[in-house]
C-alpha cells in the first residue's frame, strides 16, 4: 500500500481501492463509474473550481495521493465544463488519472496491488473510449495511449504485448495514413512484425499493401524487407497473388509481385505474359525495358527493338537514354543489321562521349562487318586492316572509361593476332608503313563502304 500520513488519508485510500475494485467488475466503464460515484462531490465542502485547482496543483507537483483525493469527483462525474475555468478539458484530466494510477503502481511491491492500480488506469482508457466514441481523433489517441501503456507494463499485465498490437491495429483501422507516418513507422513496423511472427501472412500483407501508399524514406526499405520475409519461395508469392489477380486483372501490385516470382523461377512464358499486362496497364520506361529484355532473352529481337524504342521515348535521364540506345543497337546486331546498329551506338556516344561500353559495341560491329564480308570467301590481307579499326575502338573504350579495361584487355590479344603481318603490309597492301593513315571504306572492299573510318597502320 501507499504510505500516506493521517487516518483520514488512509480512510480515503481505502475508499479509493473500493472504487478501483468496483470498476473492475462492471460491464460498462461509464455505468460502473456512475454507480460507484453517484454521491461523490468535491471534498471538504469545496466548490468545483477550488477542488479542481487543488487537484491540478498537486498533479503538477507530483503529489498524486492528494491529486486523487481532490480530483476523484472529476473521474466520477466527468464534467464537460467547470464554471470559472474556461480552459477545462475533460479528456486531458482523464489522461491525468491514467498517469496517477500508473505512478501509484510504480510504488507498490505487492504484484496484486500493482496490477490493481494498472487495471484502474485501463478502466480510465475505456471510459474515454465510451465518452468520445463519436470523436475519431480522441478515439485514435486513446488507442495509441492504451497500446503504449500495455508495452510499458508488459511485465505485469497479462498478454500485454498481444493487447498492445490489438490497439495498434485499431489505430491502423481508424487512420492508416496517420499510423504509417507517426513515429517514423513505429506502429506499422510492430504490427507487421507481429503478424509475420504469428504466421498470419495475409494480415501482414494487408498492412504492407496499405502502408506502402504512405511510407517514405527508411520505412519504404523496411516494408520491402518485410515483404521479402513474408514469402519464403516464389511459389508462396504466386499462391498469394494469383487469386488476387484473377479477381482484379488490373491490380498492378499483384502483377509486379508475380513478375518478381516468375523471374526467380526463370519462367519465361509467365514472365512475358505478366510484363505485357503491366505494360498495357501502366506503360513506363521500366515496364517497356523489362518487357524488351524478356523478348530479347527469348531471341525475339524485332519485338525487343520495338519495346526498347518505346522505352527510349520515355527515358528521362542521360543514363537511361544512352543505355537504351545501346540496347537497341544490340538488338540490330543480333538481327544482322549492323549498319543501323552503328547509328544507335553513335547516338549513345553523343549522349556520353566517355561511355566505354559503346566503344566496345563499335568494335563488335566492325568485327561483325569482317565476318559478313568474308562469308563466301577467305580472309585476305585487306580484310585484316579492319582489325586495326576494331583495336582503335577497344583502346578508346578503356582510355575513356577505365571500368571496362578488363573486358577490353581480354579481347585485344585475339584481334592483334589477326592484323596484317609485315609481309602483308609490304607485299599485299602496297608497302604500308607503321603510323600511316588508311581509310576503311569501299576502296578496301565494297562491303566496307558504309564504315568510312580512318585507322593507323601498326
Amino acid at each position: 500500500m501507499l504510505s500516506i500520513k493521517g487516518d483520514n488519508n488512509n480512510c480515503d485510500m481505502m475508499k479509493n481501492l473500493i472504487l478501483v475494485f468496483g470498476f473492475l467488475f462492471a460491464s460498462s466503464a461509464i455505468v460502473t463509474a456512475q454507480a460507484e460515484c453517484a454521491a461523490i462531490e468535491p471534498p471538504n465542502g469545496l466548490n468545483k473550481l477550488a477542488a479542481f485547482s487543488i487537484f491540478q496543483s498537486n498533479f503538477k507537483n507530483k503529489d498524486y495521493p492528494l491529486a486523487l483525493e481532490y480530483g476523484r469527483w472529476i473521474l466520477c462525474t466527468k464534467p464537460e465544463t467547470i464554471e470559472g475555468f474556461p480552459g477545462f478539458e475533460l479528456s486531458r484530466q482523464l489522461d491525468r488519472f491514467t498517469t496517477i494510477y500508473q505512478e501509484f503502481a510504480k510504488e507498490q511491491t505487492d504484484p496484486s496491488i500493482k496490477a490493481t492500480y494498472l487495471d484502474s488506469a485501463l478502466m480510465v482508457f475505456d471510459i474515454k473510449l465510451e465518452l468520445y466514441a463519436d470523436d475519431q481523433e480522441q478515439v485514435y489517441k486513446t488507442h495509441q495511449q492504451k497500446g503504449r501503456f500495455y508495452l510499458e507494463n508488459n511485465s505485469i499485465v497479462a498478454d500485454a504485448v498481444t493487447k498492445a498490437y490489438e490497439e495498434f491495429q485499431l489505430m491502423f483501422d481508424l487512420d492508416s495514413e496517420k499510423t504509417t507516418t507517426t513515429a517514423r513507422g513505429y506502429y506499422v513496423e510492430n504490427l507487421i512484425r507481429n503478424y509475420i511472427n504469428k504466421k498470419e501472412t495475409a494480415k501482414a500483407q494487408e498492412i504492407i499493401n496499405e502502408a506502402s501508399k504512405y511510407a517514405t524514406g527508411g520505412l519504404v526499405e523496411k516494408l520491402n524487407e518485410f515483404q521479402k520475409d513474408l514469402f519464403e519461395t516464389p511459389e508462396d508469392v504466386i499462391a498469394y497473388y494469383q487469386p488476387i489477380l484473377e479477381q482484379e486483372p488490373k491490380n498492378v501490385e499483384a502483377l509486379k509481385a508475380l513478375e518478381g516470382a516468375y523471374e526467380d523461377q526463370d519462367n519465361q512464358t509467365e514472365l512475358t505474359s505478366v510484363r505485357r499486362k503491366l505494360h498495357e496497364i501502366q506503360p513506363t520506361y521500366e515496364s517497356a525495358k523489362a518487357l524488351a529484355e524478356t523478348e530479347k532473352s527469348n531471341a525475339r529481337y524485332a519485338e525487343a527493338i520495338k519495346l526498347y524504342k518505346e522505352a527510349l521515348k520515355m527515358a528521362k535521364t542521360k543514363t537511361e537514354k544512352k543505355q537504351t540506345n545501346l540496347n537497341i543497337a544490340d538488338g540490330y546486331i543480333n538481327q544482322g543489321d549492323i549498319k543501323t546498329a552503328d547509328k544507335f551506338v553513335d547516338a549513345a556516344i553523343k549522349i556520353d562521349p566517355n561511355y566505354g561500353r559503346a566503344y566496345i559495341a563499335k568494335a563488335t560491329i566492325y568485327n561483325t562487318a569482317i565476318t559478313n564480308c568474308i562469308a563466301d570467301r577467305k580472309l585476305e590481307a585487306k580484310d585484316r586492316m579492319v582489325y586495326w579499326l576494331v583495336i582503335d575502338y577497344l583502346n578508346m573504350a578503356k582510355s575513356k572509361d577505365p571500368s571496362v579495361a578488363n573486358t577490353v584487355n581480354s579481347q585485344l590479344g585475339s584481334y592483334q593476332a589477326v592484323t596484317p603481318t609485315g609481309e602483308d603490309k609490304f607485299l599485299r597492301l602496297g608497302n604500308l608503313k607503321d603510323g600511316q593513315k588508311v581509310k576503311i571504306d569501299g576502296s578496301v572492299a565494297p562491303c566496307y563502304a558504309w564504315i568510312n573510318k580512318t585507322t593507323t597502320v601498326r
